[in-house]
């Protein structure tokens, strides 16, 4: 089969790097197609993915929308000249019209709502398959899938990833210090309109706190100066994984970053515009299993003081480690997932946990009471004798079985 796969942001190589992987060591031929932002072109070379950059990165808001024309153009030539069976995309409006336009069949995942990510609305009604994660809090047509999984478990599933301390070691880290990394967004993407994250009073008071105790590792995916007593990351963007598996703590504006943390097991702290009343389902099923930590960025001094004392907190290493076992038996190799989806020889996976899949160990992720979607961190907070904030209804799943 020929297949075409878009990659739009440095998550997405990682989301298809072992689909790519799989379908050439079965005799497919996969086409690459890419638009530059950030560590895009960098992490395809690393994992030796053969690409075609379609177009750089866009200067603005209205040269966003010059390069989505030209992007989309570009890959309706190459992709008329290919004539794939399928067309696979994470998030790409480009993919899905390009789809409809030649006759190839879309595979479209999706993991962030509408009401946050706007751009959906302009990629769902053109998809032939839409994948979501069974935490989305939307529903579409009979074409809309869900499935036990999140798009990074195509890449740090288990069975895909391996947290490797000499990865650090060969950069100059040693995996036994303290240290913790922060993430901070750029805020120029279409779905930012408007937002800002963590203050730079805020981002200098972080590193303050954090460094006084341990090293503090700054990736900034905009062109700030790095805060006094912070360090830039010290690894290559293929290697970031294994920076962020032995982290004691990461902070993060960015959700791919928090959510991938969570998920290795790192405690983690959000600070961001998107927590509140219309949060992603992800981060509220992550707040249920108590793996990141979200808090509104109005709400930025209650995080800084949760965050100190987290580093602080000796057993939150092993608490996360708990929790984040339970939790992985409930979820999917995606990669696995998505292969099945198209390849008759590939099974679909289960979740090790088939009760949990079924909802019945389940913590509950139903809406805080007081609507505020960062109330289930609250809540764990205030019953900290040592961590003082107003108190609110205790918004904590009270399911018995909850890790």
């Amino acid at each position: 089969m020929d297949i075409v796969i878009t990659i739009q942001h440095a998550a997405n190589v990682h989301f298809f790097k072992h689909v790519v992987a799989e379908l050439e060591s079965a005799g497919h031929d996969v086409f690459v197609f890419a638009r530059e932002k950030g560590v895009v072109g960098a992490l395809l070379d690393a994992y030796e993915i053969d690409h075609e950059m379609l177009c750089g990165e866009p200067r603005g808001w209205f040269g966003l929308g010059l390069t989505q024309v030209r992007y989309e153009l570009r890959l309706l030539r190459r992709a008329r000249a290919i004539d794939p069976d399928y067309i696979l995309t994470s998030h790409g409006i480009a993919a899905t019209h390009v789809g409809k336009l030649i006759g190839a069949e879309s595979h479209v995942y999706v993991d962030t709502e509408t009401a946050i990510n706007g751009g959906n609305r302009l990629t769902i009604p053109f998809t032939d398959v839409l994948y979501t994660p069974d935490s989305f809090r939307e529903t579409y047509d009979d074409e809309h899938v869900s499935y036990p999984g999140y798009h990074e478990l195509a890449y740090l599933h288990p069975d895909r990833f391996e947290p490797d301390p000499e990865r650090l070691r060969e950069n100059g880290i040693d995996p036994d210090e303290r240290y913790a990394v922060l993430r901070f967004g750029a805020w120029n993407g279409n779905h930012d309109i408007g937002k800002a994250g963590i203050s730079p009073d805020g981002r200098d008071e972080i590193v303050d706190d954090l460094a006084a105790d341990g090293r503090v590792f700054v990736a900034d995916e905009g062109d700030g100066p790095l805060p006094t007593g912070a360090e830039p990351l010290p690894v290559p963007p293929a290697d970031f994984h294994h920076l962020l598996a032995f982290a004691d703590l990461v902070v993060g504006e960015v959700a791919t970053t928090t959510l991938e943390a969570g998920l290795l097991g790192t405690p983690t702290v959000r600070i961001s515009p998107f927590a509140g009343d219309s949060e992603m389902g992800k981060f509220r099923e992550l707040a249920a299993y108590d793996l990141v930590r979200s808090f509104h960025t109005e709400r930025e001094t209650a995080a800084i003081r949760e965050l100190t004392r987290l580093y602080r907190d000796p057993t939150a290493a092993s608490d996360w480690a708990e929790r984040r076992e339970a939790f992985l038996a409930t979820k999917i190799d995606v990669t696995q997932y998505v292969l099945s989806q198209f390849l008759e020889d590939v099974s679909e996976p289960v979740p090790d946990d088939r009760e949990c899949e079924s909802g019945a160990n389940a913590p509950s992720t139903d809406p805080p009471s007081d609507s505020d979607a960062d109330a289930v961190s609250r809540a764990r907070l205030e019953t900290d004798s040592s961590f003082g904030l107003d108190s609110s209804p205790d918004s904590r799943p009270s399911d018995p079985s909850r890790p």
